[in-house]
């Protein structure tokens, strides 16, 4: 080798810059994040039904999912919970089983024997588990003059979207705040008296706020789009809906309660200096996805947001890039340091300048030959 070398340096040179060009490219683009890319053959099904205790969900939804998924293929052991209004069933696979077929095996299962369960019962949410799924940074939203709903609502339909497009970041519904609902309270003494009951009240109120396709008309030369919006809009038309009518007079929302623009019963609460707020966690997507450049286009995102208002103050933390820029930094210092010792060593003890040069070139060349 080294005589071929010798008498064919300028190939030699032109593989050394092949290799160096392959390598720096590779090591561009290679995914850098906290942990390995760790495929686990687990998949997860959580199903909800709101209200019904531990006992009902453990032999009405999660017995009979256990039981469907036995007819799965490649099924290593099946373990669940059982909590009140939710079931979690993780299904663990054979080593080496490919993810994305066990999670559409279970989906079909799963929906195959959804009409088997009680009546009301969600459709199962099915996801691959991923150890790596964690998220890589928050999105912390705070202002003063908005309220707890505003802020929920900014960050679920506002900044949620604009920020979800960032290569390999996946934003999921925020926490903290209230979800805004329009309530409807009603009086029960008042509901009694009218001989109306509380469901009367919901059927009323859902068949009054519609969207109907009305189609279109043709007239003379031209055709006419016809939208029929009977949606309701402020409060005080939600009162005024009629829930039955006695003799010439009707009954409406406002002779047995009032209508309200409210919330859900909140189930989080997030402070941030005291302060009520919201924030938005940002997880990592699957396959070569990289923390740095996840992070980086999600902090370029918020500095540019748009339609929000102007004393929204938002800030990203828990930024898990940090500790990976620190990891790389010290390995690219500890390397040089290595460098250098090795080559000092080379001078000291060989006195050669020219074998020092050559160790020089070798090490960063043999690290881009192994990328």
């Amino acid at each position: 080798m080294p005589r071929f070398s010798i008498f064919y340096p300028y190939f030699i040179i032109v593989c050394c810059l092949i290799t160096c060009v392959l390598g720096i490219t590779s090591l561009v683009r290679m995914p850098v994040d906290l942990f390995p890319a760790i495929r686990i053959p687990v998949v997860v099904v959580a199903t909800f039904y709101s209200g019904m205790p531990a006992e009902d969900i453990e032999t009405s939804i999660t017995s009979r999912f256990e039981r469907f998924f036995t007819l799965g293929s490649g099924i290593d052991h099946i373990e669940s919970r059982s909590l009140p209004g939710v079931s979690l069933i993780k299904v663990f696979f054979q080593p080496g089983s490919d993810p994305d077929t066990d999670v559409s095996m279970i989906s079909n299962l799963a929906m195959a024997n959804l009409r088997h369960l009680p009546e009301g019962t969600l459709p199962p949410v099915v996801l691959k588990f991923d150890a790596s799924s964690l998220p890589v940074c928050l999105i912390t939203l705070k202002a003063q003059g908005l309220n707890e709903t505003q802020l929920r609502d900014l960050g679920q339909f506002n900044i949620r979207n604009q920020v979800a497009g960032v290569p390999g970041a996946s934003v999921p519904p925020p926490f903290g705040g209230k979800y805004r609902q329009i309530m409807v309270y009603v009086d029960p003494l008042k509901l009694e008296a009218n001989q109306l009951s509380v469901m009367d009240v919901v059927r009323a109120v859902n068949s009054s706020n519609l969207i109907l396709p009305a189609g279109d008309v043709k007239i003379g030369p031209f055709d006419y789009n016809v939208f029929s919006n009977s949606q309701i809009d402020t409060m005080s038309e939600l009162d005024h809906v009629p829930l039955k009518t006695v003799g010439n007079s009707s009954v409406t929302v406002a002779d047995v309660g009032y209508a309200k623009d409210a919330s859900a019963i909140q189930t989080n609460v997030v402070r941030i200096d005291g302060q009520p707020s919201v924030y938005l966690p940002v997880l990592k997507q699957g396959g070569d996805s990289n923390t740095i450049i996840i992070v980086d286009g999600i902090k370029k995102a918020i500095a540019n947001l748009l339609d929000v208002p102007k004393n929204l103050v938002t800030k990203v933390v828990f930024d898990q890039s940090i500790f990976v820029k620190n990891a790389i930094e010290n390995l690219v210092h500890e390397g040089a340091i290595g460098l250098i010792l090795t080559g000092l060593m080379i001078l000291i003890f060989l006195g050669n300048l020219r074998a020092t040069a050559a160790v020089f070139f070798s090490i960063p060349l043999s690290i881009c030959a192994v990328f």
